[in-house]
């Protein structure tokens, strides 16, 4: 069986390279080929297509239970090749926990103890920053030129900034631009202006992280209660 599929390849690579020599084709077999990860990208457009003729049907409940979790497998393997790109940071990304989100913006740095001059300038020229939302973490990095070709083109991320969430505070609304929010240390000392690509990109990003600030206070509160609870015991 196995030697008969691999002379049905072997016939298959032959006929397409003569293919290749009548219409001049300069891509070869492999460029034709999909990649595992790759593949994950069509299913999700067949399931879209199945549930599109499929409504009202037996197995369309199942179908877009499929959907979704294939949409979360991608969103993981496309999160992760972001995140192995990044380069300069010395910790342990795994220890900033699970990555939520992450994303291009435009940020203007204040830093309040900084000199004159340099807040001036970083109110008005904004930095290119791609941001990584983990639930511990807030990282800043600087997105670099993408290198390979084809698939196989992937950017890479210099780490510049990481800021803790449970030092930060958020304000929903920045003066100037509906798309922007405001994302601060606790003392103030550090403000960085964010600028979305577009109003429903900030929305999500300012309920994830009003989220996560809800969960910690939360945690706190509880804390506080069970350690009232031993001291009064």
């Amino acid at each position: 069986y196995y030697k008969c599929s691999l002379n049905n390849f072997i016939k298959l690579c032959l006929c397409h390279q003569e293919c290749q020599k009548k219409l001049e084709h300069k891509l070869g077999l492999d460029s034709y080929l999909l990649k595992p990860v790759q593949r994950i990208t069509k299913y999700q457009l067949l399931l879209k297509e199945m549930i599109k003729y499929s409504k009202g049907c037996e197995g369309s409940v199942e179908l877009q239970a499929a959907l979704s979790s294939i949409l979360g497998i991608l969103k993981a393997v496309n999160d992760s090749m972001h995140l192995i790109a990044i380069t300069g940071y010395e910790g342990n990304l795994g220890d900033l926990g699970r990555l939520l989100m992450q994303g291009s913006f435009s940020v203007w740095a204040e830093h309040k103890r900084g000199h004159v001059k340099v807040m001036e300038l970083a109110r008005f020229k904004p930095m290119q920053r791609h941001l990584f939302l983990h639930e511990k973490a807030l990282l800043f990095c600087k997105r670099r030129e993408e290198s390979g070709e084809g698939y196989e083109k992937a950017p890479s991320y210099s780490f510049k900034q990481e800021l803790s969430m449970a030092a930060i505070g958020i304000t929903e609304h920045a003066k100037g631009d509906s798309k922007k929010f405001e994302i601060w240390s606790s003392s103030r000392d550090e403000v960085y202006t964010v600028q979305a690509v577009s109003e429903e990109v900030k929305t999500i990003w300012v309920t994830e992280i009003r989220k996560l600030l809800t969960g910690q206070l939360e945690a706190c509160k509880g804390m506080d209660l069970v350690l009232g609870w031993f001291v009064n015991k």
